[in-house]
């Protein structure tokens, strides 16, 4: 929305459609890129990024770090929270200059519109484009890059690494992770274990209770 306060479009319209029957033209476009790399094993992002990159329908542009900013912490300055709205409707459509959103579950006769303020009092009192443009090159920072995931790094050496072709085994995708890392994953992999365990233990306990009071009719147990 802060892009439509920028000048950048007049309306913007958002339709999430029920999971699993979305027909957009973009579920097709990915869906072609199925045709080619499907055919072939990929070792590697830049194998990868080749295979795809033959597709007629579509044109690779590979990511990088800096192309991460922190939208999140400049939204939050200049926006309300919308948690827990969107995720209940399905239609929801922007005017004007992006100060309100009107919500709707659906299009059946029950779910009727409503609407929600989107900019925070104060905030946009007198500010010009230029100065929220200024804003947005002082908060949207690029995010820090911590790299791959800990668990995803152990996996990759550890399991991927001797089946893959032994010219790619040296690529980055699959070097050994540092000690730090292995001992990271480990003391994670036991605080889950041992929260399973109580989760597990906690969940057992409700449901005797639960049953012991409806057997004995919550007469703890005395007939």
């Amino acid at each position: 929305m802060w892009l439509m306060a920028l000048g950048y479009f007049k309306a913007v319209n958002f339709i999430f459609l029920v999971v699993g029957h979305t027909k957009n033209a973009a579920d097709r476009l990915f869906n072609c890129l199925k045709l080619e790399y499907r055919k072939q094993n990929l070792f590697t992002f830049q194998d990868m990024l080749e295979a795809l990159n033959r597709s007629e329908m579509v044109t690779v542009h590979p990511a990088s770090p800096d192309d991460f900013l922190d939208y999140d912490k400049l939204t939050s300055r200049l926006f309300r929270s919308l948690s827990g709205n969107i995720k209940q409707n399905h239609i929801f459509t922007c005017n004007d200059d992006g100060a309100q959103m009107i919500i709707r579950k659906s299009n059946l006769d029950e779910h009727r519109e409503y609407v929600v303020y989107l900019r925070k009092k104060g905030t946009w009192d007198g500010m010009s484009r230029r100065e929220i443009a200024q804003i947005t090159a002082e908060v949207a920072l690029p995010l820090s890059y911590v790299g791959m995931n800990p668990y995803k790094m152990v996996e990759m050496f550890k399991k991927y690494r001797p089946v893959v072709p032994v010219e790619f085994q040296s690529d980055e995708l699959y070097a050994e992770p540092p000690s730090e890392v292995y001992a990271r994953v480990k003391t994670e992999k036991i605080d889950r274990s041992e929260f399973r365990a109580k989760l597990k233990q906690t969940k057992y306990k409700n449901e005797t209770e639960k049953i012991e009071n409806i057997a004995f009719d919550g007469s703890e147990g005395k007939a």
